[in-house]
C-alpha cells in the first residue's frame, strides 16, 4: 500500500501547544494509524494562536506540500475572541475550495465553545461546520474535544489546551473517522 500524506492544518489543537511534540494530535494520531496498519505520514501546519483568517493566509503553504488528504481545524481562536460566526464559515469556505481545487480531499474538525461562551454565540457558531460540510460534501467531525469536554485532568493548568492525556482521548474518539475518511481516499 503506498503511504499517505495527510495535512494537519490548524491551530493550537493541531500544533500541540504546551506538549513536547511526540504527544501533539497529529502526531499521536499517526501512531494510532500506524498501530492498525495504515502507511500515513502526518504533516503538522498546527500554529498556535491562529483564527481561520491567520490559517487561510497561510493555506497555500499547505496545498504546496502537495499532501494527499488534510484535515481542517479552525475556529477555536475565533470563538475566544468572538469573531463573527460569518466569517468563520467564510474563512473556511474558501480554505476547503482551494483544497478541493487542489485535488486534495478534505475533512473538516469542528470546535464546540466552551461553557463561558454566551450562549446565542455558541449556538450559531456550532452550526458552521455542519452547515459546511453539507455545502462541501466534505466529512466533519463537529467537537474535536469530544469526550474530554471541561474536566480538568485532562487539561494543562491553561484550562483550555489539552493535555498528553486529553490528546489521546481526543485521537480515540476521532479514530473512526478518520479510519473512514482514509479508507474512502485510498480507493
Amino acid at each position: 500500500m503506498a503511504k499517505i500524506t495527510l495535512a494537519a492544518f490548524g491551530d493550537s489543537l493541531t500544533e500541540g501547544y504546551g506538549l513536547p511534540a511526540y504527544s501533539s494530535f497529529p502526531a499521536q494520531l499517526e501512531r494510532k494509524l500506524l498501530e492498525n496498519g495504515y502507511h500515513v505520514e502526518i504533516k503538522n501546519f498546527g500554529v498556535s494562536g491562529d483564527t481561520s483568517a491567520a490559517g487561510l493566509a497561510r493555506l497555500a503553504d499547505v496545498i504546496e506540500s502537495k499532501p494527499d488528504a488534510a484535515y481542517v481545524e479552525f475556529g477555536a481562536n475565533d470563538c475566544f475572541q468572538l469573531e463573527d460566526p460569518e466569517q468563520l464559515k467564510l474563512n473556511l469556505s474558501s480554505m476547503i475550495e482551494a483544497l478541493q481545487e487542489a485535488g486534495i480531499p478534505v475533512l473538516l474538525l469542528g470546535f464546540k465553545p466552551m461553557n463561558f461562551t454566551p450562549q446565542g454565540y455558541a449556538s450559531v457558531f456550532k452550526a458552521v461546520f455542519p452547515a459546511l460540510a453539507e455545502k462541501f460534501n466534505i466529512p466533519c467531525y463537529p467537537n474535536l474535544t469530544l469526550g474530554i469536554s471541561e474536566e480538568s485532568e485532562f487539561y494543562q493548568p491553561d484550562g483550555v489546551h489539552p493535555n498528553t492525556e486529553g490528546v489521546t482521548v481526543m485521537v480515540e474518539n476521532i479514530f473512526p473517522i478518520i479510519r473512514s475518511f482514509l479508507n474512502e481516499i485510498k480507493k
